[in-house]
């Protein structure tokens, strides 16, 4: 059986990971999907379908995109293009990402990925300098000479420094789908993220958005990439896990907080999505991600890459 990608390189070092990637078949994520490390993902050769910020982006060879830390995003092959892809993704974790800021405080690193989540089309020079900034890490890492963590560190401060001064929100390439059918997601994605904690029957968001309950379904998933009903559950369990980490409520009291009348239910769908139950995770707090990263990738593929983890058959409406 022909392998469906093959794994070229993958490290974890103190909190920065680098991961490149060569598919050659289709491959889609599944629906869980958030984590508190910040992303910077860039294509090597062919396309990308990425979802966040409740919209739908078209990326290609040369895109970079960042992705704020807790942003809920996926990404899968687009229709109409060839499955296969390389892409090389550095991830660097809340915990790390605030050590660089206290050290370089002007910078403000985090900040700038929260005001600038996008793909950018990155020109010759660009796209040269990122990849030379990934393969110091490689050999780096790969050599562990005296001070290779302080060298990984420093190599990756620098090409932040690269993206805060070179990329802006007004260079971030518009949403795929523009035509009004499509606009209609965006404001249904819109209103399930206003109203995450409501219970919604899919007859009365159809009928809501003037839409047959079968097309909206099916048009959801095409375009933001997950079911309606996931999405309205990843909303719930995002804002839960807010909720544990930043006010001292009982889980039963969260459970109501983001919708859930039963808690058995609720702490049912947090641990699927989150891999412990919500007390463990309270209890846990800044050591438990719901992907978490080894310190040493070179695994085989299918057992290796966070996309790998979370894959699924795109077949649910």
């Amino acid at each position: 059986m022909e392998e469906t990608g093959f794994v070229a390189y993958g490290a974890s070092v103190n909190g920065i990971s680098l991961e490149h990637v060569n598919r050659r078949r289709e491959h889609n994520m599944s629906v869980r999907h958030f984590h508190d490390e910040y992303e910077i993902f860039y294509i090597m050769d062919g396309y990308r379908q990425f979802f966040f910020n409740n919209r739908s982006f078209l990326a290609g060879k040369g895109d970079l995109v960042l992705i704020d830390s807790d942003m809920i995003h996926m990404t899968r092959c687009p229709d109409h293009c060839e499955p296969g892809y390389e892409r090389m993704i550095l991830y660097i974790t809340s915990q790390k990402m605030a050590q660089m800021d206290a050290k370089f405080p002007d910078l403000n690193f985090a900040a700038f990925f929260r005001k600038n989540p996008g793909i950018y089309h990155l020109n010759p020079r660009q796209q040269e300098f990122f990849l030379q900034m990934c393969g110091r890490f490689q050999e780096e890492e790969t050599r562990r000479a005296f001070g290779y963590v302080q060298a990984i560190e420093a190599n990756t401060v620098l090409l932040l420094l690269s993206l805060v001064r070179e990329l802006t929100a007004g260079e971030s390439i518009l949403p795929l789908y523009q035509d009004e059918k499509y606009k209609c997601v965006y404001q249904l994605a819109d209103y399930l993220t206003q109203h995450y904690a409501e219970q919604h029957s899919l007859d009365q968001l159809a009928a809501q958005f003037y839409l047959s309950k079968f097309y909206m379904c099916r048009l959801f998933r095409r375009v933001i990439g997950y079911s309606v009903s996931e999405y309205q559950t990843i909303l719930r369990i995002q804002k839960a896990r807010e909720y544990l980490e930043k006010t001292k409520w009982s889980v039963s009291t969260i459970a109501e907080r983001v919708g859930y009348n039963s808690l058995t239910h609720f702490e049912r769908e947090f641990k699927r999505y989150m891999t412990v139950s919500p007390l463990r995770y309270r209890g846990t707090l800044h050591t438990v991600t719901a992907f978490d990263v080894s310190t040493d990738f070179m695994q085989p593929a299918d057992n290796l890459t966070r996309e790998e983890k979370e894959s699924t058959p795109d077949t649910e409406l």
